[in-house]
């Protein structure tokens, strides 16, 4: 079997040889007992039968790059499982290659703590569908508990390209969508989050999660203020942001960020494993010594005008535009040239629900996912929910010094959103 390989897939490719990151996804997974092993094992072997673009090989031919099947004898390559927290660690942040396959990685760690860390090739999915692919998991792993016979229902087939997204747009609303601002990085400013000069850089995933007590305050205080979580984590980076890059930062910063296109689909519409990203600027002009509040106010204003304005939309209709026209073996080598990749950005991938994210007899007591390992110069701050908390995330190909540094920025951002949520406790 074989699959086209689509515009979006190719990006992410595009992203890891201009040096913006390695386009895996990743997620980790802290339960409080250990699975059955073997049931694990059945069921990720399962998932690849009923989503078999993940068990595939990319291949560049004269007819196009590809996803090309593997042969049954490739798949055992998807699962491992430890003892050792060293051996865990390296798989937190493996890196699948997309010509070798399979797609998919799980390590399951079995020791004095249990966890499982789950790799995907950016290429095929972006964190919706991750999300989705997680949920078939812990389905079929609890399904095969109960039934050893189980056998999940094949996904449901559908368009993995843009086109759907764009369906519902007629002529006018997409040229306004192209004739918009375009400018999508913010690679031309002078902006670069401070990290050290050595060249030493091994991939690390630096994280810090906020209690359910801190979250539940910090979502009294934003309904209050009518205004989302995105809102006041997009408030508190900026302000963090300004204190470490400078007074020039307060007027001058734009933050990219990543735009979930599923809400243009049809409700009904198919969920192939596929690529429905986009990308929108924000700009909060902040000025020196103001509170949090106003600062949130201005986050609420742009990401509301953004929004009325069909966020992330001209960036999609662009890339749709320049594959249709020239074709994807013309197409790449523009889009090559002109890549400029954001210097700064966030992300929010939203909530891991805790209903579907289960694996019965070992309870999950943490879980959180994160976005492509970024390399230097460029960072990321990536938001991610699960059963009340909120974790905040940044990855990097850096050393020690690195690490403490996005470290103390994690730390300084969880604090900014702590002070706000304790004005209603």
């Amino acid at each position: 079997m074989e699959y086209r390989a689509e515009a979006f897939d190719l990006m992410q490719l595009l992203f890891d040889e201009t040096g913006f990151n390695d386009h895996q996804l990743h997620c980790e997974i802290g339960l409080e007992s250990p699975p059955d092993e073997g049931a694990l094992r059945r069921a990720v072997a399962l998932s690849l039968e009923a989503m078999p673009i993940l068990a595939t090989r990319f291949e560049e031919g004269p007819g196009g790059a590809r996803w090309v099947s593997l042969p049954a004898e490739d798949l055992g390559r998807a699962f491992v499982a430890t003892g050792e927290e060293a051996a865990f660690e390296a798989e937190r942040t493996y890196r699948i290659c997309e010509d070798i396959g399979p797609q998919l990685r799980l390590c399951l760690l079995s020791g004095k703590r249990c966890a499982i860390a789950v790799t995907m090739n950016h290429m095929i999915a972006d964190a919706a569908g991750f999300k989705d692919y997680l949920y078939a998991l812990c389905e079929a792993y609890s399904r095969l508990l109960a039934d050893p016979g189980y056998s999940p229902p094949a996904a449901l087939p559908g368009d993995r390209g843009l086109g759907e997204a764009l369906r519902g747009f007629g002529l006018r609303a997409r040229a306004a969508a192209l004739l918009g601002r375009g400018g999508a990085s913010n690679k031309e400013g002078s902006f670069r989050f401070p990290l050290a000069e050595i060249a030493e850089a091994s991939p690390f995933i630096a994280a810090r999660s906020m209690s359910r007590e801190k979250v539940a305050g910090l979502k009294a205080y934003c309904r209050e203020r009518n205004a989302t979580l995105n809102d006041a984590a997009l408030a508190a980076f900026y302000r963090v942001l300004a204190r470490r890059l400078g007074k020039a930062a307060l007027r001058r910063l734009e933050i990219p960020l990543m735009v979930d296109m599923r809400r243009y689909l049809p409700r009904d519409s198919p969920r192939p494993l596929r690529n429905l990203a986009s990308m929108a600027v924000t700009r909060v002009r902040q000025s020196e010594g103001e509170s949090f509040d106003a600062t949130l106010r201005k986050a609420k204003a742009c990401m509301d005008a953004l929004k009325r304005g069909r966020i992330g939309l001209g960036g999609f209709m662009k890339m749709s535009l320049l594959f249709s026209i020239f074709g994807t073996k013309r197409a790449l080598p523009l889009l090559r040239r002109g890549l400029r990749n954001p210097l700064i950005c966030m992300t929010n991938v939203g909530e891991l629900d805790s209903g579907r994210l289960r694996f019965a007899g070992s309870p999950v007591l943490s879980a959180y996912l994160c976005g492509s390992i970024k390399r230097k110069p460029h960072f990321q701050l990536a938001l991610s929910g699960f059963d009340g908390t909120i974790t905040l995330s940044s990855n990097l190909y850096g050393n020690a010094e690195d690490r403490e540094r996005i470290g103390d920025f994690l730390r300084e951002v969880e604090e900014e959103l702590d002070a706000a949520g304790m004005d209603t406790l």
